[in-house]
């Protein structure tokens, strides 16, 4: 499960949810995240991750997030019910 998805989609759900704080820290820690990753091999984890820098930043500044958060689903494969049954608990 990728935590930086994650934050963005709570943020979606409830904007009051996240401080700016969180949004910075996670905006940060995604893009090292994917520098890291597609520095050290061009892979499909890279691009996905490519991806979820764009709904972190989207997020963080408040245009196209939902966009952006579909797109890293589409990309990864993963089941967006998941992150949404994590984000009901």
């Amino acid at each position: 499960m990728n935590k930086h998805i994650l934050l963005a989609m709570k943020w979606l759900k409830d904007k009051d949810s996240v401080s700016q704080y969180e949004l910075e820290k996670n905006k940060s820690e995604a893009y090292n995240a994917w520098y890291t990753a597609a520095h050290a091999a061009r892979t499909t984890w890279a691009a996905a991750y490519a991806t979820a820098c764009a709904a972190v930043d989207a997020a963080y500044h408040a245009a196209n997030a939902g966009y952006w958060v579909d797109l890293y689903f589409d990309r990864t494969g993963e089941d967006k019910n998941e992150y949404i049954k994590e984000l009901n608990k």
